[in-house]
C-alpha cells in the first residue's frame, strides 16, 4: 500500500505515504470504527453489536441462530439451533438441533438432530427429525417426512414418497392410494394393494368378487346368486319346504321323504287314483269314490258286479 485515501470537502486524492509523517504512514492493527473493510479476511470478530440487516454470498456457519426477521439463503443453513419469529427460506438444506419458528420452514431438505416446530408450514423435499415434527399449518414434502417421534400438523401431511408409522388419532380428508375407482384397498405385502377382482359399489351397495370366496364360518345374506355352476364341498343344508309345495326352491332330503310318505298309500293314472282313508282302500274316478274294499276283504262297488266274463 503505497498510497492513502484522502477527502476533504469535495476535493479528494490518494496521498502517498512519502508525504505522510510517522504517525500516519503506520497501518493501524486496530481501529474502533471503519467505513469500509477491504480485507476480505478477518481472522476474529467476537461481536458486531445489533445488525439491522446482514447479507453474505459464502457460508454463515454458528453455533446458535437467532433472529426475529427472515433467515433466508440460497446455499445451505446450518447451525446448532436455528431459532426465529419469521421465515427460515433456503434453495439448499436446513440442517440444525432445534428448528423453531413462528414462520414458514422452506428448503430443499430440512434435518434436525432434535425436533422442528412452527407455528406455519414445513416445506420441502425430504423432511428429517430426530424428535418431535409439528407445524400449525400445513406440512408438505416432494420426497419423504421421516420423524423418530410424533408428526403433527393441524393443516395437511403431503409426501411424495412413503408414509410408515402409527397414527394415534383420527385421519380427516382425502387418501390417495393405488388402484382404479371402485376397487377395495387389502393388505400386500405391508403395503396398500387393490385389484380388478375386487370391488365394490357404493351406489348400488354391490360387492364384486372374480374369483373363489372361502370362509371357515357361515356365509350370510338376504339372497345368494351364482351365474355358473356351483359346487358345493361338504354338507349344505335348506329350510324343509311343506310338503306339496311346487316351485323353484331347493328341495331337501326331509322334504322329499314327506312327499313320498304323504303319496305313498296312494296310487294314480289321470282319471284313477286308489287311497287309502282310515283303514279302507278307495278307488276313485276324477275324485269321486266309486268302490271301496275295507280291511277284512269286503268289496262295496256303486255299480254292477260281473262275475262271469272275459276281460
Amino acid at each position: 500500500m503505497s498510497t492513502v485515501p484522502y477527502t476533504f470537502g469535495n476535493e479528494s486524492s490518494p496521498i502517498p505515504l512519502s508525504q505522510l509523517d510517522a504517525n500516519f504512514a503506520t497501518i493501524p492493527a486496530f481501529a474502533n470504527t471503519a467505513g469500509n473493510v477491504s480485507n476480505a479476511a478477518q481472522p476474529v470478530i467476537t461481536s458486531v453489536g445489533t445488525l439491522t440487516s446482514l447479507s453474505v454470498s459464502g457460508n454463515v456457519n454458528g453455533g446458535n441462530l437467532r433472529t426475529v426477521g427472515l433467515v433466508s439463503s440460497t446455499g445451505n443453513i446450518t447451525g446448532g439451533n436455528l431459532l426465529t419469529n419469521g421465515i427460515i427460506s433456503s434453495y439448499g438444506n436446513v440442517t440444525g438441533g432445534n428448528i423453531n419458528t413462528s414462520g414458514n420452514v422452506t428448503a430443499t431438505n430440512i434435518t434436525s438432530t432434535n425436533l422442528i416446530q412452527t407455528a406455519n408450514n414445513i416445506i420441502g423435499g425430504n423432511v428429517y427429525s430426530a424428535g418431535i415434527m409439528s407445524a400449525a399449518g400445513i406440512m408438505s414434502a416432494g420426497g419423504n417426512i421421516l420423524a423418530q417421534g410424533i408428526i403433527s400438523a393441524t393443516g395437511n401431511i403431503e409426501t411424495a414418497g412413503l408414509f410408515v408409522g402409527n397414527f394415534q388419532g383420527n385421519i380427516t380428508g382425502n387418501l390417495s392410494v393405488g388402484g382404479s375407482n371402485t376397487q377395495v384397498l387389502f393388505n400386500s405385502n405391508g403395503n396398500v394393494g387393490a385389484a380388478g377382482g375386487l370391488t365394490y359399489n357404493s351406489g348400488s351397495n354391490t360387492l364384486g368378487i372374480l374369483g373363489v370366496v372361502s370362509a371357515q364360518g357361515n356365509i350370510t345374506g338376504g339372497n345368494l346368486r351364482v351365474n355358473g355352476t356351483t359346487q358345493l364341498v361338504g354338507i349344505a343344508t335348506a329350510p324343509t319346504a311343506p310338503t306339496g309345495t311346487s316351485n323353484n326352491q331347493v328341495a331337501t332330503t326331509a322334504f322329499v321323504n314327506n312327499q313320498i310318505n304323504s303319496q305313498a298309500g296312494n296310487v294314480g293314472t289321470t282319471n284313477w287314483s286308489v287311497k287309502q282313508i282310515g283303514s279302507n282302500l278307495y278307488f276313485q274316478f276324477n275324485g269321486s269314490n266309486v268302490a271301496s274294499l275295507d280291511q277284512i276283504g269286503n268289496f262295496t262297488t256303486i255299480g254292477n258286479v260281473t262275475a262271469f266274463g272275459t276281460l
